[in-house]
């Protein structure tokens, strides 16, 4: 990690993507046949890491992984980032992994195992954190962890005075509940569940139309997509929520970010595959070089 690069610390998961192409997704009781099953790296956390990454943070990403071929697979592509590998968690059994069913507009439905992921316990993300945090901006967090291991880190970041954010999916219900948290990146079926107003800026995610920004302070902000022409929408998610948070440590600009995590949120959808479609570092330099002509919504 460059010295001068903002520190980013992600807390999730990391898995093994399997995709079933399907002409549509399937109803209540209905078998169909796939057209192509694609096998590549996913889950939120490492996701995220990755694409923080590549958007020109030094991230340190921290996950559990199985004592399994997927779990060297993890490793092997944090190598090939550039990045640390020491906060992989390495536990007994198979790595977790996530099944997505995906037609032919994009659409998709998955279906996520986080078993390795909900067995992280609050002593061995202290172990984990502990140096990780050490100069860090930002900690950045999604649903897949257990409550008690979540709001331990939660505890942790404030102790260490930097602030969080948390992309909550999977959604849980004790996300409620949760303390004051400074940054929500949330698709709009989340926000309407959770009925954000808890943070000090809240981000929306909608799809092909862009998102919208709301802080406490200033008015609310709609910043539009690209017309692109979609074929998978699995792992847009993700590239927002990466892209956004290393942006917004970078410039401190929450509009900016927006900016370019929607272009490469709506670059990765015209990609099929999850970690394998996202953009690379000089896409991303080449949306960030083009905000500035970019014009306000």
């Amino acid at each position: 990690m460059a010295e001068n690069q903002p520190k980013l610390v992600v807390l999730g998961n990391a898995c093994l993507d399997v995709t079933y192409h399907l002409d549509r997704l399937p109803k209540t009781g209905e078998t169909l046949i796939a057209t192509k099953v694609v096998t590549d790296l996913g889950g939120k956390g490492l996701n995220q890491a990755i694409a923080a990454e590549r958007a020109g943070a030094g991230v340190h990403l921290v996950a559990a992984i199985g004592n399994d071929a997927a779990g060297e697979k993890i490793r092997a592509v944090l190598r090939a980032e550039g990045m640390e590998i020491h906060g992989l968690i390495t536990h007994e059994g198979s790595s977790d992994d996530s099944l997505l069913l995906l037609d032919r507009k994009g659409e998709n439905v998955i279906i996520s195992n986080t078993l390795q992921a909900q067995s992280l316990t609050p002593a061995e993300i202290t172990r984990a954190l502990r140096d990780s945090l050490d100069g860090a901006g930002l900690l950045l967090l999604q649903g897949n962890l257990s409550k008690e291991t979540t709001l331990h880190a939660i505890m942790m970041a404030r102790r260490a005075g930097f602030r969080i954010a948390v992309n909550p999916s999977p959604f849980q219900a004790w996300f409620s509940s949760l303390p004051e948290i400074d940054i929500i990146i949330a698709n709009q079926v989340e926000a309407d569940v959770l009925s954000i107003s808890g943070s000090i800026l809240d981000v929306v995610t909608l799809g092909s139309k862009g998102c919208r920004l709301k802080s406490r302070s200033d008015p609310e902000i709609l910043v539009s997509a690209p017309n692109v022409r979609a074929v998978a929408a699995g792992g847009a998610g993700d590239v927002f929520a990466g892209t956004f948070s290393a942006e917004w440590l970078t410039s401190g600009e929450a509009e900016r970010a927006a900016r370019l995590a929607v272009r490469a949120a709506s670059d990765k959808t015209t990609r099929h595959g999850t970690l394998s479609a996202f953009p690379e570092r000089p896409a991303i330099e080449a949306f960030r070089r083009s905000l500035s002509s970019i014009p306000a919504d």
